[in-house]
This record gives C-alpha cells, structure tokens and sequence, in this order.
C-alpha cells in the first residue's frame, strides 16, 4: 500500500466515534493507516471485516488492530516486531481461559504477510455465514458477533508458524465505574492482577495513575472506556491496598 507500515484498522457503525481514529493517528502517525468504516462485503460484520487485509497483493507485511486500546512507552515495538515469511504475528489473550479454550491468542493485534494468509481468506469467503456462527454455535464464546480470533487461530495453524507476542507487553482493564454489564469492575481488575502476576511475574498492572513500564498495550474492556480519555480516568485510579491480592 505503502513505503510505511501499513496498519488496517475496522471502525465500522456507531459504536465508536471518529476520535478513535484521531487518537490512533496521532500515537501511530510513522505508520500507514487505513481504515475499513463499511463492511467490504454485506454480509461480512463488524470486526470479521479485518478478514480482507488477507486478501491484499502486497508483498510487505501488514499489521491489523483494535482500536479500543490505550498504547503507551515503547508500543512501537509491537508494530516493528520482525517476521519472516510464513510466520504470523499476534497478540496474547492471556486474561482468558486459554487453556479451558485451547487457544492463545486475542483477535486485538495482527501482523502478517497477507500473500501467505490468501487461503484464510478463501476459507471465511466460501462460507461467510457459516464461519462467523461457528464458534459461537459450539460453544466458543457468545454473540451476537464474535469468534474471528479463533477462527483465525485454526487456520494459521494449518499452514502457517504461530508467534504469540510477550505477555506482559499487553493488558485489559476497566476504569473506575463500579458495575458494568452486572459485573463489579474492580473484582475484575483484582482477577486481572492475580493473573497478570501469576503468568508474567510482574507485581502489578496498574497502581495510581501508572501502567506497569513493561505493559505497551491496554486493550478495555467494554465502550465506556475511552483511550483518549485515559488522563480524566486517573482520578479513578485504584491503590495497592484496593488491588490487594
């Protein structure tokens, strides 16, 4: 596309306004960005429309992401992470129950050489239907629209090598508001934390208003969280003792 690095980036309906893209642009501005806003097929839905970088005739590698993520110290080495030809890159989903699930991976950060991934795309465009209802109709994970990560965890595995991206580079987190959803977003950051610790050794994932220095890459966790709001959150921030584990 480009003599940059090229990132494709899905903003697609209303759930996210234009300042995720402004946010994103200003953070990723050494790189390309290009942005899908309207499904490139009908009947392909919002996130599985990252499916179409697969098909691009370019020869360079492309990076794909979310962009509900807070990016921060020295995220760019995500992005210049190196690979080779028949490798693909791809951020970690430790936060679930990978091995309950049987898989690694989480669908917010991709890179990759499109030329080797034509057949992933191949594959999602001879059952667009099918595919997109797979995971959720086995038990996977729920809808309405969900399952592109695993989805493309199979089909790299058929074909290609599978690198999976430092684990303490990236987190999820929620900011102050107590109930989301039904759920006590501080029981969740207090989970978040105990296995953060657990998997990377790390003390904690963020105290005050501070990410730990190794995390790059905070992927939130549900809309209300804004990355481009992260300085109002700060006086939401939660002490050691409130993070107790």
């Amino acid at each position: 596309m480009g003599e940059k690095m090229d990132i494709l980036c899905i903003r697609i309906g209303e759930k996210y306004g234009p300042e995720y893209e402004e946010y994103l642009e200003e953070k990723l501005s050494k790189y390309n960005i290009h942005w899908i806003r309207e499904p490139y097929n009908e009947r392909v839905t919002l996130q599985w429309n990252k499916m179409w970088g697969m098909q691009l005739d370019q020869d360079e590698p492309l990076c794909v992401m979310d962009i509900d993520v807070l990016l921060m110290g020295d995220y760019e080495k995500i992005f210049d992470y190196p690979i080779e030809r028949g490798q693909f890159l791809a951020m970690p989903g430790w936060w679930r129950d990978t091995e309950k699930e049987g898989y690694s991976i989480n669908g917010g950060f991709f890179k990759y050489y499109p030329k080797d991934c034509k057949y992933i795309y191949d594959k999602f465009m001879s059952d667009i239907h099918g595919w997109q209802r797979h995971y959720i109709d086995n038990g996977t994970t729920r809808g309405p629209v969900n399952g592109e990560q695993y989805f493309v965890e199979d089909s790299v595995k058929e074909k290609l090598k599978l690198i999976v991206l430092p684990p303490q580079w990236f987190t999820r987190w929620v900011t102050g508001e107590d109930i989301i959803y039904g759920k006590s977003m501080m029981k969740f950051n207090v989970q978040l934390t105990r296995k953060y610790r657990e998997i990377t050794g790390n003390d904690y994932i963020c105290l005050g208003d501070e990410f730990h220095p190794d995390i790059k890459f905070v992927h939130f966790s549900h809309r209300f969280n804004k990355p481009h709001e992260w300085e109002g959150y700060k006086k939401n921030a939660w002490s050691r003792e409130q993070l107790r584990y």
